[in-house]
């Protein structure tokens, strides 16, 4: 219940992953702080090759996919991993979510990357977007 509210404020929790190596997969986890609640709205990803310059023309699109569990309730976000770009928007313009998720203090998302390119090895930045809740 948003009734129970009694201060909003933006805040934007960050995941890294370096290194994600061709036709491999790995799991992190992401705990939102025990401060606050978090109200998921948006979600974008940088990512780069070799931490090489990129300029608008020459921008990495990941040949990665993700799939993300509320480990709190066991809920995974999608059905099946989905590919990083048909997700998450890539920082010039966030995915908006079709309806805000809230997380509870102190619980945590399980995000899993597949690589799933012949031969690059990506480092990925993903930003989950929102607002920390404080509650009465």
């Amino acid at each position: 219940q948003d009734s129970d509210v009694i201060a909003v404020e933006f805040y934007i929790y960050d995941i890294d992953f370096t290194a994600l190596v061709s036709g491999t997969s790995v799991t992190s986890s992401l705990t939102f702080e025990a401060d606050a609640d978090f109200r998921l709205q948006k979600m974008t990803f940088a990512a780069d090759i070799a931490v090489a310059t990129q300029t608008d023309s020459t921008r990495v699109i990941p040949n990665v996919s993700m799939l993300i569990v509320d480990t709190g309730s066991g809920r995974q976000m999608m059905n099946r991993a989905v590919s990083i770009p048909a997700m998450m928007g890539d920082g010039r313009q966030p995915f908006i979510l079709p309806t805000p998720k809230i997380f509870s203090a102190r619980s945590s998302l399980s995000i899993t990357l597949a690589n799933f390119d012949a031969a690059v090895t990506y480092n990925l930045r993903l930003a989950f977007i929102g607002q920390k809740l404080w509650r009465k």
